[in-house]
């Protein structure tokens, strides 16, 4: 159920951005993932990619001072999915700042140890977005899945916001630069560049979207992203959903050592198979085509190797089908 939330808007004027009030209807991020827990790829990498253009935008429109409440709670998704941060000075919001303020929401978004107000670096800020993104890549199921590459990328920039990583970004305009860049739409996809190649150009195009994606089906899953930490967020968060958060959690933990080996063999595949996707992008002649496709049904046959469920083998051995007919 969608309420009047009262929300920070920002206006651009060349270098400088200047910060004014607003009020919108729309549902608090936690509450949006909780009845929609499933997003499509392209709209969840918009969404990372304004939240940090929102903060970065508070810190240019300030005296430099941190937001210090950033999570799912203070993030507003208004009736045209674009996203707002909370006003933390309106009574109205009073009843949203308090649930941020209980202990699970504060160990799991606030850094151990800061200063209130102007800090070094925005750490604070940037720790919170951190472990934001962290905790909606963890509780919202993606589909089409995110590629391999999105997903290192992601890991990146998180272990570089929480300090995981030993090295921390200066302010939000070096993570909006890390972030991974936003697919295009499907209709605005490109025409194959060469009649006599198309075929087995958009073969190896689809062959690299579904090795990327078998990667998930494998069992490549966000490990790097989900820590224990997690649960104790689900727990007083989510309250008559916990069996189902709790259940979601465990099934982003995978299963050691042979998971962990499975996960660097599929890894090696999807690289194998982008490198042949790179190739037929920019064919010179019909023996480089043949090459790429080669390389391609190369990598099918590993998938193979691995997968033990009958009917995602049959959707690979399909795949792999389609490359081998075309002429």
């Amino acid at each position: 159920m969608e309420e009047m939330y009262e929300v920070l808007k920002f206006i651009e004027h060349g270098t400088t951005c200047r910060r004014s009030l607003d009020c919108v209807q729309g549902v608090s991020l936690i509450r949006r993932m909780k009845t929609h827990p499933g997003m499509d790829r392209r709209g969840m990498l918009v969404w990372f990619r304004e939240i940090a253009r929102c903060v970065d935008q508070y810190h240019r429109s300030g005296s430099g001072q941190d937001y210090r409440y950033l999570n799912p709670y203070s993030i507003i998704v208004t009736e045209e999915d674009g996203l707002r941060l909370l006003d933390l000075e309106a009574p109205d919001n009073a009843s949203v700042i308090k649930q941020m303020q209980t202990g699970a929401v504060r160990d799991h978004f606030v850094r151990p140890v800061y200063d209130l107000g102007i800090s070094r670096n925005h750490e604070t800020d940037l720790f919170a977005y951190g472990k934001t993104i962290q905790f909606m890549l963890a509780y919202t199921e993606v589909r089409p899945s995110l590629t391999r590459l999105e997903e290192m990328k992601l890991q990146h920039v998180i272990s570089r916001c929480t300090g995981e990583s030993g090295k921390r970004y200066g302010d939000f305009g070096q993570v909006l630069k890390a972030l991974p860049q936003i697919p295009e739409a499907e209709s605005a996809k490109p025409q194959g560049k060469k009649q006599s190649l198309k075929r087995i150009a958009g073969g190896v195009g689809l062959g690299v979207a579904a090795c990327l994606c078998l990667c998930v089906l494998l069992g490549v899953e966000k490990k790097s992203l989900v820590k224990a930490e997690e649960e104790a967020i689900y727990k007083e968060a989510e309250g008559e959903g916990k069996k189902k958060a709790e259940e979601k959690y465990e099934r982003r933990i995978l299963s050691m050592k042979e998971e962990q080996d499975m996960e660097r063999t599929v890894c090696e595949v999807a690289e194998q198979a982008a490198e042949a996707g790179g190739m037929a992008a920019d064919m010179p002649d019909q023996i480089r085509a043949e090459e790429t496709e080669k390389q391609l049904i190369t990598a099918y046959d590993n998938l193979l190797k691995y997968e033990k469920d009958p009917a995602k083998a049959e959707e690979i051995r399909q795949k792999k089908a389609e490359l081998e007919k075309t002429p």
